[in-house]
């Protein structure tokens, strides 16, 4: 099952069975570990989380849709090991919410929840959820965050009728504020993470037909950049985060309406294509680093939802067989 989002509108056109408002599609799927053929900072980075540093830490996740179209507004932790259902109150139900971390805490903001969508602020203090009465940023999902130089840095996403945004905005730890700069065009289902001391930005969508992305820019505090670079091919709904001093980029769906399960890593001057095998084609998985490797969780492909969870060590892709979270797809996960 697939939402109909800002990365989805064409395929809602064309392919769509309505369930709600989400949208079922029979997608193409490409073999897990194939990916396409044309297509953090370093190690110990604060910016790349705590977990490169060698601290013992856990990822929080939070949401997401399942195979009904209901949003979820669990949270669970994931040690390394095993996934742990934390029983707080929190933020209502939603998918496609930003989740990054500063400092010590994990910091969310908008998301989907069938139309009512929030745009409100969320602190997770690694106990509690708080909702921060503060202004910021207009009502959107699918919006890219990440953290730099003691802030965390949002852009763009999906507003209104699924409007493509292309503001900057920055979070200080107490307010936000929206910075006066010109970058990449507007577009939801982009990923972002940090890479030695700026931000990578990669691909997305925006509401036109045929308008998947594969331009790849970076954010240095100040200015955006476009970088003349070739990586992977265009595509949405894609994840990234930072290992071993690379970012590393896995799946999404293609301009061409397939699943995707292609990994690649950037090095800070270009996109390698490792040929690995790994998790099934499949978009809005989650993804976070968790002591000195990175987890992967759920997102859907061939019409379902999933439940499995992976690791990546650098080199090679490994299923885990553990309980976790149910099925699900859009949401949100982050390490502080």
């Amino acid at each position: 099952m697939r939402r109909t989002t800002l990365g989805g509108m064409l395929l809602a056109a064309v392919l769509a069975v309505g369930c709600g408002d989400r949208t079922q599609l029979d997608a193409v799927v490409e073999p897990a570990g194939q990916g396409s053929s044309g297509s953090g900072s370093g190690p110990g980075s604060r910016e790349a989380g705590a977990s490169e540093a060698g601290a013992s830490v856990s990822a929080v996740l939070f949401g997401g849709y399942d195979d009904k179209g209901t949003d979820l507004s669990d949270t669970w932790s994931w040690n390394g090991s095993a996934w742990t259902s934390l029983e707080v109150s929190g933020p209502s139900g939603r998918a496609y919410a930003a989740l990054a971390a500063l400092g010590a805490n994990l910091m969310m903001f908008g998301g989907y929840n069938g139309g009512q969508d929030p745009s409100n602020t969320w602190r997770w203090d690694g106990t509690a959820w708080t909702q921060l009465t503060v202004a910021g940023p207009s009502t959107r999902f699918e919006s890219a965050m990440a953290p730099l130089s003691g802030e965390l840095v949002l852009f763009g996403g999906a507003g209104p009728s699924t409007t493509a945004l292309a503001d900057t905005w920055t979070w200080d730890g107490s307010a936000w504020t929206e910075l006066k700069v010109t970058g990449p065009p507007g577009r939801g289902d982009a990923v972002m993470g940090p890479f030695n001391g700026k931000l990578v930005l990669f691909g997305g969508s925006t509401p036109s037909a045929d308008s998947s992305l594969a331009d790849t820019w970076t954010w240095d505090g100040s200015a955006w950049t476009k970088l003349n670079v070739t990586g992977p091919p265009a595509r949405s709904g894609a994840v990234m985060a930072p290992l071993d001093g690379k970012l590393v980029l896995f799946g999404g769906l293609s301009e061409s309406i397939t699943y995707l399960a292609d990994t690649w890593t950037w090095d800070g001057t270009s996109w390698t294509h490792l040929h690995v095998a790994g998790p099934s084609a499949r978009e809005w998985a989650a993804i976070a680093p968790v002591n000195g490797k990175l987890v992967l969780f759920g997102g859907v492909g061939a019409n379902e939802n999933l439940a499995d969870t992976w690791t990546w060590d650098g080199t090679a892709w490994t299923q885990l067989n553990v309980t976790g979270p149910s099925a699900r797809a859009g949401a949100a996960m982050a390490t502080p």
